[in-house]
């Protein structure tokens, strides 16, 4: 896909290369104090205050944000690589500071400038991290209307990142939807340090409660009531935002995975007798697997990295995003949604056959890597993405928005296939 973007339409302009090599760099050294401690910090399951200041130091945090506000200026897909590198070390922190951009992409489209430049100086000049309270499935929330703005009640379940964020985005699904910017000490907010889940331990992932918070009238977010062209696919692209970064983490987390079997089998890795070989580096089958699962995982990135700048591309049109482009973008990311998670899980899993029976021993850990790929990969139905691309060939239907209550839609007229 090839969309000729408005120039300067989006704050996410890139840095040039020798910058971005400097970032690498930097992303690299921070990777490599998480990676030195990560299966310790992984079951102690504590609040990652530490890991946060971390990536703040480094100044990975505000990467993202334009310069004139703080910021580095990166693009969008430089951010998800350098979130690779830090998936590949630890992938709780990883989806932490992929989540963080995430946030970074909601405000933005749901934000009028005023309120975008607020964050972004917030994230840029002090270094705030930000989280996000969205489940759509958990019943039970109530938002009323008051003089003050709007009163909620009720809890939220896997607020990743909220126990620790310093800027909360509330996005609310009623009667019609309340996305607001709270702070993290809003009179009314409780924490609960419920998350102990099989793998991503450290994404303070826990629930939210909120009793009688008050979310004031200019805290709403209204940056797409005043958005002239169609709401629904400008809102649709944060979903398909959400589901990138899904993309980088689990391809970082498989770099992790491969990466640490191959540091195993050369240390110590056992060519098995019926190999006749007396080398680990000359067992055939572990060399064709360690080739295979290689193979996918350049597959998937060089797919996520083509999407990614797709997706810049198409948040640059602005009000001129057609159904058309918007369809067309959320089947590749459908597609690389699908590689990701497969490649992932069979990296993860398979790695074993080579590393051999020793190498399940906790005190080598490599169990975190699937642990925490099973454990996101399970976040929504992989074969309903799948679906919207076995539709597209078969019907030439281009997928439209889907609402963040999870009911996907189809559309009801054929558009035509792009050429």
């Amino acid at each position: 896909m090839t969309i000729a973007a408005a120039p300067d339409a989006t704050p996410y302009q890139g840095v040039n290369d020798t910058e971005f090599d400097e970032w690498t760099h930097v992303a690299q050294r921070v990777a490599g104090e998480l990676a030195e401690t990560a299966l310790e910090r992984d079951r102690a399951n504590q609040s990652p205050i530490a890991e946060i200041a971390l990536l703040r130091d480094g100044g990975l945090l505000s990467f993202a944000t334009p310069r004139e506000f703080g910021g580095a200026g990166g693009s969008l897909g430089q951010a998800l690589q350098l979130s690779r590198i830090i998936a590949a070390a630890d992938g709780s922190i990883g989806q932490l500071l992929l989540y963080h951009y995430s946030n970074g992409v909601w405000t933005y489209i749901l934000g009028s400038p005023a309120q975008r430049e607020y964050i972004a100086r917030g994230v840029g000049e002090q270094g705030w991290f930000q989280g996000s309270v969205s489940n759509p499935r958990d019943p039970g929330i109530t938002v009323i209307h008051t003089d003050e703005g709007y009163r909620v009640n009720g809890k939220r379940t896997f607020a990743t990142g909220v126990a620790v964020a310093d800027l909360i985005t509330v996005l609310l699904y009623e009667d019609k939807p309340v996305n607001a910017i709270i702070p993290r000490d809003r009179e009314g907010l409780r924490f609960n340090d419920d998350w102990d889940n099989l793998g991503q331990r450290l994404t303070a992932s826990g629930s939210v409660e909120f009793h009688n918070v008050l979310l004031r009238d200019d805290e709403v977010l209204t940056g797409l009531a005043e958005f002239s062209g169609d709401q629904e696919r400008r809102d649709g692209l944060r979903t398909l935002f959400s589901q990138l970064i899904f993309v980088h983490l689990y391809l970082g987390i498989a770099e992790g995975a491969l990466a640490a079997a191959v540091t195993y089998i050369r240390e110590k890795g056992r060519p098995w007798p019926e190999a006749h070989s007396t080398e680990v580096t000359e067992d055939p089958y572990h060399l064709q697997l360690l080739g295979q699962l290689s193979a996918g995982i350049a597959a998937g990135i060089a797919l996520a990295d083509a999407v990614t700048y797709e997706f810049e591309q198409t948040l640059a049109l602005g009000e001129a995003l057609t159904a058309v482009q918007w369809g067309e973008l959320a089947i590749r990311v459908d597609q690389a949604k699908s590689v990701s998670t497969q490649i992932s899980l069979d990296v993860t899993h398979n790695i074993y056959q080579a590393t051999g029976a020793r190498s399940t021993a906790n005190s080598v850990g490599l169990d975190i890597y699937w642990r925490n790929v099973r454990t996101h990969t399970t976040h929504d139905p992989l074969p309903y993405r799948q679906r919207e691309i076995g539709r597209y060939l078969l019907t030439d239907e281009w997928p439209l928005p889907r609402s963040l209550n999870g009911l996907g839609r189809l559309a009801n007229t054929t558009q035509g296939k792009a050429s």
